[in-house]
């Protein structure tokens, strides 16, 4: 029984003198890990602000440059849409003459 006594008796001796090491340097440390924690997230707030801002810069362009080629795609289409009416109605206008000369032809023939 006297064994358990002096071992708690000593547990709690060492756990006291444990406990009375200088409290200063905890507390430097602990201001020293808040100062790295806190840095830390102030980083992590300035990196997430940059790549928001290059993420919206990027959708900026992007979106800039899709509007440019629709817009490019549309003029060109249109053009062409319009080369290719001109273009049709011509064929029409020579088939026409075409027919109308072997009309002409066939009646020279005939008589």
């Amino acid at each position: 029984m006297k064994k358990i006594f002096l071992l708690a008796a000593l547990t709690f001796t060492s756990a006291a003198a444990f406990a009375q090491t200088s409290t200063t340097t905890n507390t430097e440390d602990r201001t020293r890990a808040g100062e790295v924690i806190q840095d830390a997230k102030q980083g992590t707030v300035n990196a997430a602000q940059a790549t928001g801002n290059a993420v919206e810069t990027g959708a900026h362009a992007t979106g800039n440059a899709v509007e440019t080629g629709a817009q490019a795609t549309g003029n060109f289409a249109e053009k062409a849409a319009k080369k290719t009416a001109r273009g049709a109605k011509k064929a029409a206008r020579a088939t026409k003459k075409g027919a109308k000369a072997v009309k002409n032809k066939a009646v020279d023939i005939v008589d």
